[in-house]
């Protein structure tokens, strides 16, 4: 059998990989890890499961939800497909141990995965992928009466209220002037940020906003080729702008009407520099070395520092937690 290995967004793979004992495996990997290098105890701790909207994703799902709770945990198993975000966001809210979420991100759709959240929800290092790793082995459960239980929840609303909190905390939220396309691209986006946006007063031209496993025969991947067509619906909607998720929404691009699809490196400097100027927010940048310097030369006009660091979500979250302290944010922020 085929090593399976953690990379910088969990472990992916293609379906003729991706089986059920081989997800079986992932979660016992994880459980492991949870009990053995955490101390944890299962039976005092609940696992939180999610998934995005890939063909296999709800039954990996089941079957994680099913080897966490034979090793005496309790899970919380998503009653739908839901942003990765919206997952990770839980395990801080409930003070969960952790939380397991399968989703293949923006790969093609013959691919799914498992990602790892621990329990600050920061994104998985190194160290605990590789703990992890080391545990990867055929499930061995615990007697039936010491197995947790499984629980369908829906963590929505109140990370709806968190953003909307924050998001009106420093930038407000009263878009009832803005018109925006949305674009899901079929993924697990759809019902989450076209309502958030509504929520705040836009109108929203919903776009690919129906669920397709196979994202319209695509990579569900938000870039100038899958989000052709987002200009042109702009123009007959005469709206403002078009926001586009990727597969699990943990990704996000914007369109205008006059610049066309932003590229990220674009679209960060300017939302650095509105928290900057319009949120009178101060505080260092965390980029990774393949992030334009043009964030460089904002914080520089007003005073900031940048650091830098490797290529990967999980080293900016580990950067943005080593330098928390000279961010002047609220303690009530996240």
């Amino acid at each position: 059998m085929s090593r399976i290995s953690f990379g910088t967004g969990g472990w992916r793979a293609t379906q003729d990989h991706f089986t059920d004992e081989n997800v079986r495996r992932v979660g016992q990997g994880i459980a492991a890890y949870l009990t053995e290098k955490q101390d944890v105890i299962p039976s005092e701790n609940t696992v939180a499961v999610g998934y995005d909207a890939r063909a296999t994703s709800a039954d990996a799902a089941a079957s994680l939800a099913d080897v966490f709770s034979s090793a005496g945990f309790d899970v919380l198993l998503t009653d739908r497909d839901l942003p990765t975000p919206v997952v990770a966001h839980s395990v801080v809210d409930r003070d969960l141990a952790g939380a397991a979420m399968v989703t293949a991100s923006h790969n093609p759709p013959e691919y799914n995965g498992v990602k790892f959240i621990p329990g600050d929800a920061k994104s998985a290092m190194p160290s605990i992928t590789d703990a992890i790793e080391s545990h990867i082995e055929p499930p061995d459960p615990l007697p039936e009466a010491q197995h947790g239980t499984v629980t369908r929840y829906n963590p929505v609303e109140i990370h709806a209220t968190h953003a909307v909190g924050l998001t009106d905390r420093y930038l407000g939220t009263d878009l009832s002037d803005l018109t925006v396309v949305y674009d899901a691209i079929h993924g697990s986006g759809r019902g989450i940020t076209d309502a958030l946006l509504e929520s705040a007063g836009a109108t929203v031209i919903r776009h690919r906003c129906d669920r397709d496993p196979t994202f319209g025969g695509n990579a569900p991947e938000p870039g100038p080729e899958t989000l052709a067509d987002l200009p042109s619906i702009i123009a007959e909607h005469d709206a403002d702008l078009a926001i586009a998720n990727d597969g699990d929404a943990d990704r996000i691009t914007v369109c205008t009407p006059d610049r066309g699809v932003l590229s990220g490196n674009l679209l960060f400097a300017v939302i650095y520099e509105a928290l900057l100027a319009e949120a009178e927010v101060t505080g260092p940048a965390i980029r990774t070395v393949s992030t334009t310097f043009l964030i460089d030369r904002i914080a520089s006009e007003y005073g900031a520092d940048v650091h830098e660091v490797p290529v990967g979500f999980k080293w900016i979250a580990d950067g943005m937690a080593t330098y928390l302290s000279l961010i002047h944010i609220s303690d009530g922020a996240r």
